[in-house]
């Protein structure tokens, strides 16, 4: 079944002074029901390659937390780096920026909530799993859309706090312990504000998860009964220049 067609962007603003004036908040669901795509052929990661596929791409927040990382083969940053046309990478973890340079890796240690300048635009900016750890999310879109070509997107994935991965942990632990350096979840709604905030649009959001045939049929069945989002553990959202 193919995607509604996208509406144009909704600034609730325009529409009332309160956040939970009724109109405002239909208008937002219709709005993200038209720009929410789901992708059942392919995992995040091959999402992800084929975003940046011959692209110019800035990657913000490569280190993954540990150098233990680099090794392993679903490493995001190899990956991007082995996909892009051009790609270069920034952290705030020196040493293990040092450690990517002396790889071969075209990293920098910048802070992307910052009002830094690279001097240097690209046609893809990848947030991968940072929005949800730093201080600053408006900063974090305004540095990304600083380093924007014309055209260009920001692709930011998340930890969707709405999925069975989450509930199933919920519903064990009482109270779900997740990774210690989140500060937030970013829903859809959270998403298009912070976008707002920032200047850009949320201009599509994502659901990613591979099932084979035989699934991708089971779960249409499901998705009647139950919220699709529940079985997709990730949000990717991608942002444009708002206009």
């Amino acid at each position: 079944m193919p995607p509604p067609e996208a509406l144009a962007a909704v600034d609730w603003t325009r529409i009332s002074d309160d956040p939970n004036n009724a109109q405002a908040r239909r208008a937002v669901q219709r709005y993200l029901v038209s720009v929410r795509r789901v992708h059942t052929d392919c995992g995040l990661l091959e999402f992800v390659e084929q975003c940046v596929a011959q692209r110019s791409v800035l990657d913000i927040g490569v280190v993954s937390h540990s150098a233990r990382y680099f090794d392993q083969p679903d490493w995001r940053h190899g990956h991007i780096a082995r996909h892009a046309r051009r790609c270069v990478g920034i952290d705030i973890l020196m040493p293990l920026v040092e450690e990517l340079r002396q790889r071969g890796f075209d990293v920098r240690c910048v802070d992307a909530t910052s009002d830094a300048d690279l001097g240097e635009r690209f046609e893809r900016v990848f947030i991968g799993d940072v929005l949800e750890h730093v201080d600053n999310t408006v900063a974090l879109l305004r540095f990304a859309a600083r380093h924007l070509e014309a055209g260009g997107r920001i692709y930011a994935s998340t930890p969707n706090p709405f999925s069975r991965k989450f509930f199933r942990r919920f519903r064990r632990d009482g109270t779900a312990i997740v990774n210690l350096d989140h500060l937030c979840w970013i829903t859809p709604t959270q998403a298009m504000e912070i976008a707002r905030r920032a200047g850009l649009a949320l201009s599509a959001y994502h659901l990613i998860k591979r099932f084979s045939p035989a699934r991708r049929l089971l779960k249409r069945l499901a998705w009647r009964f139950a919220p699709l989002e529940y079985s997709f553990p990730d949000f990717v959202y991608e942002f444009a220049p708002r206009g």
